[in-house]
């Protein structure tokens, strides 16, 4: 047995020696393949999502289900803190407050919640500014556009009447928040929820009119939009939560990117297989006189073909080697790069335990041909030009 395994790898060893522009050329093939197979695989796998969700805040907006404008209570919101899946949860309740000029009103959007702070830096708010609203019981943070609507600035103090209650309602401009925010977040001014709730008459008191709540997985956001409809399905009035249009848009744009990264993969391994097997179809049609040859000296058919699995075998491994390790420092060096919006990169184990098995399928399918033209061939086969 150690004999025959000797041999096979002597002739495996002339072979290579004959023509190896031909196994470097299957064996950069396979690397620039299995290469490819690790960073794309990187980019297509499901966990990018919830990276993705991260850096686009991918949110449900929650609002009640049977009114389009209706509030529902405070307590829904907080109860919604407490479900497993969520990482923040802000609300708010609606004011609005007269300008000084008669004409036009201001308004105010009154948040709470463990969310507040995330969602008003995404406004523009500098850390600076939060705390001192956070200190301001009575602060406000006035959008651009309202802010030149109704001429306030930093520092004013008034005592308007609410539109809606009919409440006076003293507030402090603590700041103005910079354009660019959006058309509606810059007509708008943000106060604090507890502070204008406990001003508002019964009736009005402890409701909300929506919730922002943001998911811990991205990935996973569809199902905790059914998992909230369904714990207050009988509540009244039963809540609706919907992803927001932008964290559908952008999870929906990557999900379109995920197929596409799937395809190119399937496109690729498939390139490499057309090409070992055309190659391999094509050097055992040239070997074929020389194989003849060797019959006739008495290295039969089973040495000749086991010394072909060892040639390949060998480049196979080499092949494959240097295509996981190019690949691993594409990602190191793309990982820098991408890391704003995808966290740290890396192969998903999926993409490695599968390679053995795509591998050993490769080198069958490639010596099939090969396969039916040792088994025919015959000494006087040598004469063949």
């Amino acid at each position: 047995m150690l004999s025959d395994f000797h041999t096979m790898s002597c002739i495996a060893g002339m072979r290579a020696a004959e023509q190896p522009q031909r196994l470097l050329y299957l064996a950069a093939t396979l690397a620039v393949c299995t290469l490819a197979w690790v960073v794309l695989s990187a980019f297509s796998s499901p966990f990018l999502a919830s990276r993705v969700g991260m850096a686009v805040n991918a949110e449900l907006a929650v609002a009640n289900a049977q009114t389009q404008n209706g509030s529902f209570p405070l307590r829904h919101a907080l109860r919604m803190e407490e479900m497993p899946g969520i990482s923040a949860v802000s609300y708010f309740g609606l004011a609005s407050l007269p300008c000084g000029d008669g004409r036009s009103s201001l308004s105010i959007n009154a948040y709470g919640g463990s969310g507040v702070d995330t969602l008003l830096r995404g406004r523009g708010a500098s850390q600076e500014t939060l705390d001192r609203w956070r200190s301001t019981r009575t602060g406000l943070l006035v959008g651009a556009d309202a802010a030149a609507r109704c001429n306030l600035a930093p520092g004013m103090s008034l005592s308007p009447r609410d539109h809606l209650s009919g409440v006076e309602i003293p507030v402090t401009i603590v700041a103005i928040l910079p354009g660019g925010g959006g058309a509606l977040d810059d007509r708008i001014a943000y106060g604090h929820y507890d502070y204008f709730n406990r001003l508002m008459p019964d009736g009005r008191s402890d409701q909300v009119l929506r919730a922002r709540v943001v998911g811990e997985n991205a990935a996973t956001l569809s199902a905790l939009a059914q998992s909230i409809d369904l714990a207050f399905a009988s509540s009244d009035p039963p809540l609706q939560a919907t992803p927001a249009s932008g964290t559908e848009s952008a999870l929906g744009r990557f999900g379109q990117v995920q197929a596409l990264l799937g395809l190119i993969m399937v496109a690729m391994a498939t390139c490499a297989l057309l090409v070992w097997v055309t190659v391999l179809a094509h050097l055992v049609t040239q070997r074929r006189p020389t194989m003849a040859v060797l019959q006739s000296m008495g290295f039969g058919r089973g040495l000749q073909f086991g010394a072909l699995i060892i040639e390949l075998g060998a480049v196979i491994t080499v092949g494959a080697s240097l295509g996981v390790l190019g690949g691993q420092g594409v990602i190191a060096l793309l990982t820098p790069r991408v890391s704003w919006l995808l966290g740290t990169l890396r192969a998903p184990d999926w993409a490695f335990a599968s390679l053995l098995p795509a591998l050993l399928l490769l080198g069958a399918i490639a010596l099939v041909w090969p396969a039916l033209q040792i088994r025919r061939l015959k000494p006087i086969d040598h004469l063949q030009t």
